[in-house]
């Protein structure tokens, strides 16, 4: 869960920012092109994504070369490339919405001041500071502009003056984003800011204050009691209170259960997708305690209960929770027993997600490593080499997402005496390494 807020923190300026880009008549949700790219993107079908955005942002300049109904597939599209980090792809993305728009629309309207921000992010840090400065003064130069882009401007500001450790001039930003979208409507809105503030505070020194406004301990849009529970069963964990742990992820469970969709904050969360979290942890504290045949029930759940996901749940399936189970038949000596969990779960992302997605590799790669681990190599091969061959498709022959997949094959060729072939990727690795990253 910390996780996943630590990183809506650093896209919810973004995202506050895009809200103005259409107006409601022409929403991107409602047009089946973007509806189709974004589906693509979130399944880590990069290739796709950027297939139909290309064609459709194509199809628009042979009459409109300039037109702003460009805008959301370029902002789209410039969104892949920062995934892939093509930084300066995007960044030539972003520069060309701004002079689209500023064009169109004036360079203090709201979509212009949007894109100054995101054109923003890919400058050095000189530029991007007057950047930024730049977009604050227009934004507070048009009385027409909704508060929230206001705070949301501040707190980009803010934040970068926090990632260069500028405190004194970062606070005041801060201070006054987090009053303005306190104040108003800003679903999850305020929690960037709160981040942004509290690290300021704790830079200097001021780590009392942090706490007291630190975004990341503190999301009111998730359930208080599940929280609770949460960290009481982890306190007990590391007490070595393994009976109490149990009995308390237990409770979250229950407490799941009950409420699998939790519309008590401003965001509804679909509480089910915790449950694999819940069941590792279950699995955990009973392997503890010496009961590993029911430790390895647990484990097994927590794996079922991604499987049985609802179809509009499964966007979300970005791997399965192996590990627990995998360390319990390690030490057992059982790991040949994974071998058709692991298949299972492949089959049913290649079915959700598509054979060609990005999240498809993980699993890919983990039957690999299980395979190799077992001394299996001919299995393990094919694995690796279909992982490979999907990174390359997504993010091109010297991504640096494929290093992962290339170290295991790497050392699989080694295993297997291809001194030659092994010598062969290892260079290409190393081609890679020397890439600047972004470039």
């Amino acid at each position: 869960m910390k996780l996943f807020r630590n990183i809506v923190y650093f896209i919810i300026p973004l995202i506050l920012l895009t809200s103005v880009a259409w107006p409601q008549e022409n929403s991107p949700s409602r047009d089946p092109v973007f509806r189709a790219a974004r589906k693509a993107q979130q399944e880590g079908r990069f290739a796709d994504a950027e297939k139909i955005l290309n064609d459709r942002i194509h199809a628009i300049e042979q009459t409109q070369p300039n037109s702003p109904d460009l805008v959301p597939y370029l902002n789209l599209l410039a969104s892949i490339y920062q995934m892939k980090r093509q930084s300066t792809d995007a960044h030539a993305i972003y520069k060309r919405v701004l002079e689209i728009d500023r064009s169109t629309f004036g360079p203090d309207d709201g979509r212009s001041l949007r894109d100054l921000v995101n054109f923003a992010s890919g400058l050095a840090p000189e530029e991007k500071e007057q950047t930024l400065k730049q977009s604050l003064e227009l934004t507070r130069q048009n009385p027409k502009l909704s508060p929230g882009m206001l705070a949301s401007i501040l707190a980009s500001l803010a934040g970068f003056y926090q990632s260069e450790q500028r405190w004194l001039e970062a606070e005041p930003l801060a201070e006054q984003g987090l009053k303005i979208c306190a104040s108003i409507p800003m679903p999850g809105g305020c929690d960037y800011v709160k981040y942004i503030l509290a690290e300021v505070y704790r830079g200097e020194g001021r780590t009392v204050e942090g706490a007291q406004v630190d975004a990341r301990n503190v999301d009111p849009d998730f359930p208080a009691e599940l929280d609770d529970l949460n960290k009481s069963a982890q306190r007990y964990e590391n007490d070595g209170l393994y009976a109490q742990a149990e009995f308390t992820y237990r409770r979250a469970v229950a407490w799941i259960e009950a409420h699998p969709v939790w519309n008590g904050g401003n965001i509804p969360y679909v509480m089910t997708g915790m449950l694999p979290m819940e069941y590792n942890g279950i699995g955990n504290a009973l392997e503890k305690q010496g009961r590993k045949d029911l430790a390895e029930e647990a484990y097994k759940k927590a794996i079922s209960s991604e499987e049985e996901k609802t179809p509009d749940d499964r966007i979300s399936l970005r791997s399965f929770s192996f590990q627990g189970l995998q360390e319990l038949y390690r030490k057992e000596g059982r790991l040949n027993e994974l071998e058709p969990i692991i298949e299972r779960g492949l089959s049913l992302q290649e079915k959700t997600v598509g054979e060609s997605s990005t999240r498809v590799v993980q699993t890919l790669r983990q039957f690999g490593d299980l395979y190799k681990e077992e001394e299996k190599y001919a299995q393990a091969k094919p694995l690796y080499e279909r992982a490979m061959k999907i990174d390359e498709t997504n993010f091109g022959p010297y991504g640096r997402e494929s290093l992962p997949t290339l170290h295991s094959y790497v050392d699989l060729l080694l295993k297997l005496h291809e001194d030659a072939k092994a010598a062969e990727f290892q260079a290409r690795i190393d081609e890679i390494e020397k890439k600047p990253a972004g470039r």
